[in-house]
């Protein structure tokens, strides 16, 4: 059984470090170990097609149940 997994990552400039976005990457992986053991090399790939950033943090998930609004 596969499912969706998020990689929730943290993507800086590397000539503005203080200028960083919040992305995500979704994975068809069906557990959390999953989505660690592939993140790495998903992240790897990502900087080498993005070389004006650099990753100052990740961390898997599974996607928010309730997308809805936040009160």
């Amino acid at each position: 059984m596969t499912g969706v997994f998020f990689l929730y990552f943290t993507a800086c400039m590397a000539n503005a470090p203080e200028t960083c976005e919040a992305r995500r990457m979704p994975l068809d992986v069906a557990t959390p170990r999953a989505c660690q053991h592939v993140a790495q090399p998903q992240l790897a790939r990502w900087v080498e097609e993005h070389p004006d950033y650099r990753i100052a943090g990740w961390r898997c998930g599974a996607p928010m149940r309730d997308p809805g609004t936040r009160i």
